[in-house]
């Protein structure tokens, strides 16, 4: 499930894109990282396994992607999305994808509703997970 977006600000072409990952598994963490580094013009700057760590990071280093996992270790994948516009009033979002293993689709509406551009299920979908960076960021 996905929603269109609208590119965020202008990048400088040559700078990588930087993505965080809101995940409390570090196993999954490694292999989101690999995942996204390996599509290459994409670097990982930041992994948090909390709600706030995550908003936290994201307030410092504004990220052109947040990958995030609806469930961490404290807070949750929804309340990460629903923090980030009050981290920039009035500014475009970056690019949302929920990354999760519960799929239902109430969870899906909520996440869409709250800001996320794509829901990939987890167990099936990760390796779309570099198309949609590509698709999005090298169309």
């Amino acid at each position: 499930m996905h929603r269109p977006i609208l590119p965020r600000l202008q990048r400088n072409p040559a700078a990588a894109v930087r993505v965080q990952i809101a995940e409390d598994l570090p196993r999954v963490q490694r292999l989101l990282q690999g995942l996204i580094e390996q599509a290459g013009h994409f670097v990982v700057s930041g992994m948090d396994a909390t709600q706030d760590a995550a908003l936290s990071r994201f307030k410092r280093e504004q990220p052109d992607v947040l990958v995030v996992d609806l469930n961490l270790r404290e807070g949750s994948g929804l309340g990460l999305i629903q923090g980030v516009p009050q981290c920039l009033p009035g500014m475009p979002l970056p690019l949302i994808i929920v990354v999760t293993n519960h799929t239902l689709v109430a969870l899906q509406v909520a996440s869409i509703k709250a800001g996320a551009h794509h829901f990939l299920d987890k167990s099936r979908e990760l390796p779309q997970l570099a198309l949609i960076l590509q698709r999005v960021f090298f169309p």
